[in-house]
């Protein structure tokens, strides 16, 4: 989960999940990650959208390239964080 930019409130979260074998984005997807979240963290670090990808950006060593995720997100974006 990350910062996007929101034209309301400047920022919002977003989350970028790469789907386990077996299982396909759809809208109950969504439904079932969002009610498992709400359960694990509070209601204002909840993503307000769910994207999916097919696999991560990592580093050789396994490390997640979080940037890698975010940066097209703020494209053409006055600021960035």
């Amino acid at each position: 989960m990350f910062g996007i930019p929101n034209a309301d409130t400047g920022e919002e979260i977003k989350a970028v999940v790469e789907l386990r074998d077996g299982w396909e984005p759809s809208d109950e997807t969504t439904e079932a990650i969002m009610s498992w979240l709400r359960q694990q963290i509070a209601r204002q670090k909840l993503p307000r959208t769910i994207d999916y990808t097919t696999e991560m950006p990592r580093d050789p060593n396994g490390k997640l390239y979080k940037r890698r995720l975010r940066d097209p997100y703020w494209e053409g974006q006055e600021t960035a964080i």
